[in-house]
């Protein structure tokens, strides 16, 4: 058989880890296996920028972060069905038996259409898509995102650092996260290290309500926004201050934008082990000639039926932006 591998969209931890899995469970398991690297995603896909990849080319790659086959936005993927029908006819005439996919929305979606002009034409490659997001916004009804954990680990460690300065001076800082649209990456940030507030994007913030819970802090007060909140770090910033002021709180109100730092780094041990089973089993179906599908786990030994790719790719009835109601409750009981 012959495979590819591609990682698409943003990088995220885990995915070296995947690209290992897959690499050592086809080679390890059918010898005679050919196994390509496409370089640079799904713009590498559309000019057939593949490389052969043994063993030794996947060596220590597991904590890793980012992706050593690298990730490039390729925007006109999504409209241009020209692209399109050329990427399933390249897997097809180049031989691809299969392609396993880490990747977000993008990914998901553009993999859901490549799939059905393999199919509609007859093609013999099928696509095999997991999920690799920090943002966990990947078909979340049915599985957390690669990558989400060890954002989680990251968030924690910065906004420890920022409670010491925040005690130590009394301070008040309003620190963003990334998540796109996604509200999970900042509320378990939240979680985990105890903020005062998240600030979700569609919330509606009452900042009377906010003013009235600073004033009642003894030393330090950290609220993350998410990312896609519609005001800024400033803007949230002056809203805060002219109540400040209105009151006679002398707290300084200072800002943080721990975005990037979230994605960077080595990947936790979780989304390591997720990343391995999922490229595992992936392969180990390949081999049984499953077909096309997507993959999802929420722990290491975890099995669901794969789910097709169109269903997995309409976010409509697989995926939710806010957490879910109970996840909100658990989150007020906590402050």
């Amino acid at each position: 058989m012959k495979f590819g591998i591609l990682t698409g969209g943003g990088d995220s931890p885990g995915m070296n880890a995947f690209v290992r899995a897959v690499v050592r469970t086809a080679l390890n398991t059918e010898p005679q296996t050919s196994v390509w690297g496409v370089y640079d995603g799904w713009k590498g896909l559309a000019e057939n920028n593949y490389r052969k990849l043994n063993k030794l080319s996947v060596a220590g790659l597991s904590s890793t972060g980012g992706t050593v086959l690298g990730t490039m936005r390729f925007p006109e993927l999504a409209h241009n069905s020209e692209i399109q029908e050329r990427i399933a006819t390249d897997l097809h005439n180049h031989g691809f038996d299969y392609i396993f996919i880490c990747g977000g929305n993008g990914s998901l979606k553009a993999s859901a259409v490549i799939e059905s002009i393999l199919r509609e034409r007859n093609r013999r490659t099928r696509i095999m898509f997991a999920p690799g997001s920090i943002d966990n916004d990947v078909c979340n009804v049915y599985g957390s995102s690669l990558g989400f954990y060890s954002a989680i680990d990251k968030s924690l460690e910065m906004l420890e650092w920022i409670r010491d300065t925040a005690s130590s001076h009394r301070r008040v800082y309003l620190i963003r996260s990334m998540g796109r649209q996604s509200s999970y990456l900042a509320a378990f940030a939240g979680i985990v290290t105890g903020a005062e507030h998240v600030i979700r994007p569609n919330e509606e913030v009452d900042y009377e309500e906010m003013t009235e819970m600073i004033a009642g802090r003894n030393r330090d007060t950290r609220i993350i926004i998410s990312e896609a909140f519609p005001q800024s770090l400033n803007e949230v910033k002056l809203e805060l201050e002219l109540r400040f002021r209105a009151r006679g709180i002398k707290s300084e109100i200072r800002t943080v934008d721990m975005s990037y730092f979230q994605r960077g780094g080595k990947a936790a041990v979780t989304d390591i082990l997720r990343a391995s089973w999922l490229g595992y089993r992936m392969v180990r179906d390949a081999f049984e000639e499953v077909s096309s599908g997507f993959y999802t786990a929420f722990y290491t030994g975890h099995s669901p039926k794969p789910l097709p790719l169109d269903f997995a790719a309409n976010a409509d009835v697989t995926n939710h932006d806010d957490i879910p109601e109970y996840l909100l409750d658990f989150m007020s009981a906590l402050r």
